[in-house]
């Protein structure tokens, strides 16, 4: 009877192990399909020094994991293409959009879905700047968590790469020569 449990128990491990991974990443295809939507909230937290800003976003997933990894993205996306909303309340003045033109996202869409990979480039203009223990989580639903994260996104490095690679037009270029 032992060696019948025990026969039965290494053989569940390794399918125990398979589902748990399994629901894992369908929890990421979900958060991965939140951030495709661009569903998140942002807001104006402080401003650490001039060419950058910090950012609260409140990043939306099936658990807090996934919320918080998709809050970077979610954040640099906000600066290039929704701007930073002002916060009176501690006297922050509102960021317009790094991108200026409305289209952008659509007309250079090869360049931006790279650009957003997980693991891609946008990682290099954005750092979160607070533990995860501080984060603000809020749960709503059976299984949906919305969590707030601090993250410092490099706006002035931002615009120039875009510049650089002929999505925006340069600050300079609405002036004579």
């Amino acid at each position: 009877m032992k060696r019948f449990l025990a026969i039965l128990l290494v053989s569940l491990v390794p399918f125990l192990a398979f589902a748990a991974g399994g629901a894992q990443n369908q929890k990421k295809k979900k958060a991965d399909k939140n951030t495709a939507a661009w569903y998140y909230e942002l807001e104006a937290y402080s401003a650490p020094y001039r060419g950058s800003c910090n950012v609260k976003v409140w990043s939306y997933g099936p658990d807090i994991n996934t919320a918080r990894d998709q809050a970077t993205k979610n954040a640099v996306h906000g600066v290039l293409f929704r701007g930073v909303p002002g916060n009176p309340e501690k006297r922050l003045n509102a960021l317009p959009p790094v991108v200026s033109d409305i289209r952008a996202e659509e007309t250079h869409k090869e360049f931006f879905e790279k650009f957003f990979e997980n693991g891609g480039p946008y990682q290099r203009y954005a750092t979160k700047t607070v533990s995860s223990g501080n984060d603000e989580i809020l749960k709503y639903g059976r299984k949906n968590y919305k969590v707030g994260v601090v993250v410092t996104v490099q706006y002035d490095a931002l615009r120039k790469a875009l510049e650089e690679q002929g999505i925006n037009d340069s600050l300079t270029s609405g002036f004579a020569k």
